[in-house]
């Protein structure tokens, strides 16, 4: 097993839980960063992994100042950092009203991008060492629907790719995983099941970016496709589109 500390924001999803199990494989300390202690307690006693070295922080992502004396605590022997905190929200409620548009904003970009900073000096520069976050294929164009989502998943797409090139002196690999839809079974998606992706392909396409090094990674080929097409629409037309 690896020595190195697996950090994990966003630890009380479903995807978060299939992460740990495949993780677990391999590494055997991980930090994990949640809303809800009680639900990342609970699947760890289903997956039985116990005995791992983990340590759970129940803390709210809008609280930096908690958030930033975690981190300050930390021993430089971090291996890995999986972001996968996210937040739709309301476009029709945020585009009224200032508070609820800046509350996505700052969860879905500006907050991510200030604890990751306060993070990356923690994190060991080696090249087998990584920073993962999980974006979305809202972030590839915008749409009025997701207006505020799309703007700030947008955001976080540049800032890793931004990031990929500050860190690679340092052999630190930054990954983007673009999600479509995904069966958290919190939501009821109502989509082709082909445009839907369980938990379980998300966490095995994830690990298997971090093992083999990937960069930029969609869990569903299709949407590579379908916003390949997309992105081709004209302004002009695409405006005139109600989604």
């Amino acid at each position: 097993m690896d020595n190195g500390r697996i950090i994990i924001y966003g630890g009380s999803s479903f995807i978060a839980r299939e992460l740990l199990k495949n993780l677990s494989k391999k590494f055997h300390k991980f930090t994990i960063f949640c809303r809800n202690r009680n639900i990342v307690s609970d699947y760890l006693k289903e997956l039985k992994i116990e005995t791992l070295d983990i340590e759970i922080h129940e803390v709210d992502v809008l609280d930096l100042k908690k958030n930033y004396s975690i981190i300050d605590g930390f021993n430089k022997d971090i291996k890995g950092l999986i972001w996968l905190v996210g937040y739709t929200g309301d476009s029709e409620k945020e585009f009224l009203d200032n508070e609820k548009c800046e509350e996505n904003i700052r969860i879905n970009f500006l907050n991510p991008v200030l604890i990751i900073n306060r993070m990356i000096p923690k994190i060991i520069p080696e090249k087998h060492n990584f920073l993962l976050a999980v974006a979305s294929v809202a972030g590839l164009r915008g749409r009025k629907k997701r207006l505020f989502y799309s703007s700030a998943k947008s955001g976080l797409i540049a800032y890793l790719s931004g990031l990929r090139q500050k860190l690679n002196d340092q052999k630190i690999n930054v990954i983007t995983v673009i999600p479509g839809y995904i069966n958290t079974k919190r939501f009821n998606i109502t989509a082709p099941s082909f445009l839907i992706s369980s938990p379980k392909k998300a966490s095995d396409l994830i690990c298997h970016a971090i093992y083999s090094k990937k960069e930029v990674v969609y869990i569903s080929f299709i949407w590579r496709v379908i916003m390949f097409f997309v992105n081709l629409i004209p302004e002009k037309v695409f405006k005139k589109f109600n989604f």
